[in-house]
């Protein structure tokens, strides 16, 4: 009788280590399955920068352009902040008259706060340069990921039709103004709980501002292929879900470079490149979902 028990009891321990032993080969897949992802989603645009600046140096002729004009205008900036900073700053602080114990102060002050004035000038123009680079860099990151695709899947560019130029540039500005509208409404109110709370919330807020800048980037690089197939916003949201370990690895490939100064610039069609490669091999392996019918229209993107 005691020995049916230990038999039994060892019989018990026997599966319970088998069916521990599975559950664990089946994690350690799941993880192995989701490095995998990550690592493929983070080459993406790596082989872009190798399709767009080397393998078909001819692209460059629509990549340039919104990287000459972003420069073109931060020179633009830098110049109008060296000639107008001192008249400026006469409207809010005029030149200091007399000869007291203040006048002289302000004598010696008044140098290093043109400096000071010149720098804030240069650093809103440029980050009012930033803000606007998304707007008019739009069309042409359209027309480059529409040209990725035609050589990818070698196939004939569609003819030019005013029409279709005027409905892209229209999508295209939605696009961005959607996005970024939808970026500023959850930063800048995480940003001012993040005050409520000292050093605990900062850092949160890094954490969470991180992780949102990198799954922002994700969407914004593959935007531009999933518009052009139709998919609308609750769709592209689907996608984005069910391969959100390739998108994290897209986004942080991209998140490493962008913040780089002038090297996020000039990694903008690498990163175009790479989100549309993504998505074409997506779709050619089975992976991207298919429009159900009665989808979103485009409109709607």
């Amino acid at each position: 009788m005691k020995d049916g028990k230990e038999e039994k009891g060892i019989g018990v321990l026997g599966r319970t280590a088998r069916d521990v032993a599975r559950a664990g080969r089946g994690a350690g897949r799941t993880a192995v399955t989701a490095v995998r992802g990550f690592w493929w989603g983070f080459r993406q645009p790596f082989r872009g920068a190798r399709f767009a600046y080397f393998t078909h140096p001819g692209l460059a002729r629509i990549w340039i352009w919104p990287i000459v004009i972003t420069i073109a205008c931060i020179a633009g900036v830098a110049v109008a902040a060296w000639l107008w900073h001192d008249d400026l700053l006469g409207l809010m602080w005029g030149e200091p008259v007399g000869e007291g114990l203040w006048a002289q102060a302000q004598r010696v002050l008044r140098p290093a706060a043109q400096v000071l004035f010149l720098l804030l000038l240069a650093a809103l123009g440029i980050l009012l340069v930033n803000l606007l680079s998304s707007l008019f860099a739009a069309p042409f990151k359209d027309r480059l990921s529409e040209e990725v695709e035609r050589i990818y899947r070698q196939k004939q560019a569609p003819p030019f039709s005013w029409s279709r130029l005027g409905r892209d540039l229209l999508l295209t500005v939605r696009l961005e103004l959607g996005k970024s509208a939808l970026y500023v409404v959850i930063m800048v109110p995480a940003f001012l709980l993040s005050l409520l709370v000292p050093v605990v919330g900062q850092v949160l807020y890094a954490v969470f501002g991180t992780l949102l800048t990198i799954i922002f980037f994700a969407v914004d690089y593959t935007d531009w292929p999933l518009a052009r197939r139709g998919r609308g916003v609750r769709e592209r949201s689907r996608i984005i879900r069910k391969h959100f370990v390739r998108m994290l690895g897209l986004g942080t490939g991209v998140w490493l470079f962008v913040f780089i100064p002038f090297v996020g610039l000039f990694f903008m069609p690498a990163a175009v490149t790479g989100g549309t490669l993504l998505v074409l091999d997506l779709e050619a392996d089975g992976d991207l979902d298919p429009r159900p019918a009665g989808g979103e229209p485009e409109e709607d993107s």
